[in-house]
């Protein structure tokens, strides 16, 4: 595998994301929909939407903003709900970016959880009502996300597994644990996950044990051991492979290239 590529596989969770990229080349999936990145592009993800990045080279700049639903009704957006609970994938002129990039330049230095959090705030509620009136200009096709939805439906029947895994912070359950939270049975429910997600679900808990690796990579000063223990590795070398199998580099290598990650919730 190339070194320089970074795969984030096919994914849901229940933050919204936002991502603002200055420098990349590659593509993200939404809903099965691919869309090509380049410089400037912005990428809004809603709670729940499936989605994947591939970023080729090792020439890559951006931000990611990550949110709970909550943030919305106090930043006082409620009224535009509707418009960011859809997926928007939109090319920045050169003034748009360059407002977008100050925003988060901003917010980067602003610490929501001190004296800052008005200014943290401001900020945020600037950088969502111009998500709210971008989707004319969207790259992403919402009629066509819309029949995915439609053919996904099965997804809301694991709804109750994703609260679970969200509320008690555990990654280690199994086959049969996870069956029992959606009150299936083991053999229909490993048929609509893999169906949902291409992928099985021993395949899904991995990756997003890696997700979780990788928040701690760009958030903390924590060792990789520390971080493999608290994701549920039983071994740093372990992890260490298992990074490298989902992302394509060393949990070192992608701590050196990562970009700054901002997380409200």
């Amino acid at each position: 595998m190339d070194e320089q590529k970074m795969v984030i596989p096919t994914h849901f969770h229940m933050l919204g994301e936002i991502m603002l990229f200055k420098k990349i080349a590659g593509q993200v999936e939404i809903d099965g929909q691919a869309i090509e990145l380049g410089r400037n592009v912005l990428v809004f993800i809603p709670s729940l939407g499936m989605h994947a990045i591939d970023m080729d080279g090792d020439d890559r700049e951006f931000s990611l903003l990550q949110f709970e639903r909550y943030l919305l009704s106090e930043l006082n957006l409620l009224e535009f709900t509707s418009q960011l609970e859809r997926p928007l994938v939109i090319q920045l002129d050169e003034q748009q970016a360059g407002f977008l990039h100050s925003q988060f330049e901003w917010l980067e230095n602003a610490d929501a959880k001190s004296e800052d959090r008005n200014l943290a705030y401001s900020l945020l509620h600037t950088i969502f009502l111009f998500l709210a009136q971008q989707h004319k200009g969207c790259l992403f096709n919402a009629e066509q996300s819309l029949v995915a939805a439609r053919e996904n439906k099965g997804l809301s029947k694991l709804i109750p597994l994703l609260h679970h895994l969200e509320n008690q912070q555990t990654l280690n359950l199994n086959l049969q644990q996870a069956a029992d939270i959606c009150g299936m049975s083991k053999y229909h429910f490993s048929r609509l996950f893999k169906s949902l997600f291409d992928q099985n679900y021993k395949d899904y808990i991995l990756k997003r044990k890696i997700n979780t690796a990788v928040a701690m990579l760009s958030e903390s000063r924590q060792s990789i051991t520390q971080i493999a223990y608290a994701c549920e590795f039983s071994d740093s070398a372990y992890f260490c492979a298992k990074f490298k199998q989902v992302m394509g580099m060393s949990p070192g290598k992608f701590r050196q290239s990562t970009q700054t990650v901002l997380s409200f919730n």
